[in-house]
């Protein structure tokens, strides 16, 4: 029996717009500049063949809205997942573990949690003292065959793009 190897998007919602206080955390919009970034992003993962099978979404309307920006024509499945909204890396595993039969899998969701999962992935414990996942930025992971059964370290960065990395979109 042939193993195939999976791969996970983690992306970070666009820049929330925090002009307007009337806002609850989960209403919170994205900004003018998280919809550039958020549409640099989309033309970057079409243009580099990475639009996933599965998209897993947090209700919060920043993510929704990079979502929408993302894939306009997204031949993908998308799933609003309540648990995404500011999810921890224990909550953000056994998500993944429910993806079963999709091979690129892409979470638009929030930090710390994000974060975490990509420091699990990578076994990377220290934190640096920089913001390691800016709004919009891109992990690109290569996973074994399993979703169900990630360890710390099981994960192989492909890439790591932020919109500001990215020239001519």
């Amino acid at each position: 029996m042939t193993h195939k190897l999976r791969e996970l998007i983690l992306l970070r919602h666009a820049k929330s717009d925090w002009k307007d206080d009337q806002h609850s955390d989960i209403e919170r919009p994205i900004s003018a500049k998280g919809k550039k970034q958020a549409t640099k992003i989309a033309k970057w993962l079409q243009d580099n063949a990475l639009l996933p099978d599965l998209i897993l979404v947090s209700p919060a309307k920043r993510a929704q809205q990079t979502f929408r920006r993302i894939c306009k024509e997204c031949p993908s499945e998308a799933m609003t997942i309540d648990a995404l909204y500011l999810a921890e890396l224990e909550t953000l595993k056994q998500i993944l573990a429910s993806a079963k039969q999709s091979q690129r899998v892409m979470i638009i969701g929030h930090n710390p949690g994000l974060e975490a999962l990509y420091r699990f992935l990578l076994h990377e414990n220290n934190a640096p003292g920089t913001q390691l996942f800016p709004t919009a930025s891109i992990a690109h992971f290569i996973l074994p065959s399993s979703w169900q059964q990630l360890e710390s370290g099981d994960g192989k960065l492909q890439q790591f793009i932020r919109p500001k990395d990215i020239i001519n979109a």
